[in-house]
């Protein structure tokens, strides 16, 4: 009787606990850890859990309300410590598993996007958003309202890679490329990822102004050229390839007709390198931030309102400008893999291109 009655209080305490919804996240763990403890033999149990946020070939569906209830939406967070380019990179590649699954995509770059302004009240505040139109007619709203939401998680991005190719199995949107690949995103591109209309606006202005002066758009020899932080070899990441290494590669393009030279990069001793040997031909973005140092600018901190917006706007300047030009000459980067998914969205080939690879760096 005794034992009956303290599990009527028990109840009655939990209950107590839901209605008033203290100390709820301590009461869900508790019941976690139970429900664990209880299956602890049960190996099909133990194995689903072990799946979850970690199978690539596990989708979670999570239901937030009644709405949309006749469409399958794929709820596309990305998140993680890594520029603009990189979570354009991801996005391409869940948006290419959406199109395969017939999901609706919904994109939301998380807090952890450097581009996050922290100053936004807005409790849907998507960085996304700034530079991009959503993916559907639904927004970040409309997931937490919805009944079929399926979650796209970053050990998809494993599976994903595997069935673009399994080009890079070591760091996934990583910096190995081929023609079949570049092809396959730039018609998601063509189809999910368009420019809001202020950024396109912008991005024309600006374009227009540089270019004033050139006759021709295919006159222009598109240069990138990573500094500051990829001199610090990180791990599967692109070997640096020195301002040298690039001259020999523009000289032979400027003998096939190019005049200027458009020049794309975050260091700001490579504008004053090339300046040097090329003069007037050098043609940049004198507004764009830059750097002399080894951090990546991207993640430099900043207490000025809209700084961390402008970084990315400027990267993403870069990367339609590059698409624009004539021809191409880089090393391996996120921003000219993207530059070059966006030419082929365009319906445009480069007449000239060479990518100048040294390699990954393989070490710790």
């Amino acid at each position: 009787m005794g034992c009956a009655s303290c599990k009527e209080r028990v109840r009655i305490y939990i209950k107590e606990l839901k209605a008033k919804r203290k100390n709820w996240r301590w009461l869900k763990s508790w019941r976690c850890l139970r429900r664990l403890l209880w299956k602890w033999n049960d190996e099909a149990y133990l194995e689903d859990i072990l799946k979850l946020g970690n199978d690539p070939n596990s989708i979670e569906i999570k239901s937030f309300g009644n709405e949309n209830l006749e469409k399958n939406l794929f709820f596309i967070e990305i998140h993680g410590v890594m520029g603009l380019g990189g979570y354009m990179r991801h996005t391409l590649h869940a948006l290419f598993e959406a199109e395969k699954l017939g999901f609706v995509p919904v994109v939301y770059y998380a807090d952890s996007c450097p581009c996050k302004e922290f100053f936004a009240n807005d409790e849907f505040d998507n960085p996304f958003e700034y530079y991009f139109q959503q993916t559907s007619s639904l927004s970040l709203s409309d997931v937490y309202r919805s009944g079929r939401v399926f979650l796209f998680k970053p050990p998809h991005l494993y599976r994903i890679e595997r069935e673009l190719g399994n080009l890079n199995p070591d760091l996934p949107g990583g910096y190995c490329v081929d023609d079949a690949y570049l092809q396959k995103m730039s018609g998601i591109v063509k189809k999910y990822l368009h420019l809001n209309d202020s950024v396109g606006k912008k991005l024309d202005k600006d374009r227009e102004e540089l270019f004033k002066k050139v006759v021709r758009m295919d006159q222009v020899l598109g240069i990138h050229i990573r500094g500051t932080d990829f001199l610090l070899h990180w791990k599967n990441h692109p070997n640096c390839v020195l301002p040298e290494d690039y001259f020999l590669a523009i000289d032979d393009a400027l003998a096939r007709g190019f005049s200027y030279l458009f020049l794309a990069t975050d260091d700001r001793r490579y504008v004053e390198c090339f300046e040097k040997r090329y003069g007037s031909k050098v043609l940049y973005y004198q507004d764009t931030y830059r750097s002399d140092g080894v951090c990546n600018i991207a993640f430099e901190e900043s207490r000025q309102a809209g700084d961390s917006y402008r970084k990315g706007l400027e990267v993403l300047r870069d990367m339609y400008t590059l698409a624009h030009v004539g021809g191409l000459i880089a090393g391996l980067s996120q921003v000219s893999i993207i530059a070059r998914i966006l030419c082929l969205s365009m319906e445009r080939e480069y007449r000239y291109i060479k990518i100048l690879d040294n390699g990954l760096y393989k070490k710790h």
